[in-house]
């Protein structure tokens, strides 16, 4: 294990990537407290006497969007936001995925069958129409939008550990 990571931090792409993963971390954990704005303020001081954004620099690092708003703000919120939204979704879909796809595996027979089918139906169905559907019947929300994503994603998952159940099981 200390050899991989050795290898690992002999690379200076691969050093980059983990720094930057890093940072990206620690700009969601502690966002409230890095944001240097409001990012949902409205604000004219962060646009110029002919409205238009201000350029990076001064009290807006990253400058400011067409309605004043503080676009450094904004990519800390944002990355926050994304990262919630990623690590949910696909947690709830390889749990989905893997527990359909070990109960068809391991039990075989008829409930293995049902439930393939089901896998293959929902393979079939159109994923963007499903997750249009799923956020126009529910409240529009963060955990709404993992669930939605989850929802199109479980299936691949299913697929993936019904086919190692199976050999296992026989």
């Amino acid at each position: 294990m200390l050899n991989i990571f050795g290898q690992l931090f002999n690379r200076p792409s691969a050093v980059f990537g983990i720094a930057v993963i890093l940072l990206m971390l620690f700009a969601a954990a502690f966002a409230p407290w890095l944001m240097p704005h409001d990012p949902f303020e409205q604000s004219f001081d962060g646009l110029t006497l002919m409205g238009e954004p201000l350029p990076p620099g001064g009290e807006f690092p990253l400058g400011t969007d067409l309605l004043g708003r503080d676009l450094a703000s904004r990519l800390i919120l944002g990355t926050r936001t994304s990262l919630i939204i990623g690590v949910l979704a696909n947690g709830i879909a390889v749990v989905m995925g893997a527990f359909v796809g070990v109960l068809a595996g391991y039990f075989g027979g008829w409930l293995g069958m049902v439930l393939m089918r089901f896998t293959d139906l929902m393979m079939a169905f159109p994923a963007l129409l499903l997750a249009i559907v799923l956020a126009a019947i529910f409240k529009p929300s963060l955990l709404i939008v993992a669930l939605v994503i989850a929802m199109v994603n479980w299936v691949q998952m299913a697929r993936v550990v019904y086919t190692e159940a199976r050999s296992l099981a026989e």
